[in-house]
């Protein structure tokens, strides 16, 4: 039983090295990279709306030859 508690301390210990050397991004980026991905992301929904128009007005088309 001690040996088990003293494997789940040292994992418990090995994460909370492993969590100190995160680094986290300043708020300035995160907002940043947010705004982008926000961006492109209407952007690429912008582009299959178009191109699902065009596709369904072509099949269209051609289905009433």
């Amino acid at each position: 039983m001690t040996e088990e508690k003293k494997v789940k301390s040292g994992r418990f210990a090995g994460l909370k090295a492993e969590f100190n050397k995160i680094v986290w991004a300043d708020p300035k980026d995160v907002s940043k990279q947010t705004t982008a991905v926000v961006a492109v992301s209407v952007v690429v929904a912008v582009i299959i709306i178009v191109l699902d128009a065009v596709i369904n007005k072509g099949v269209n088309i051609l289905v009433n030859l």
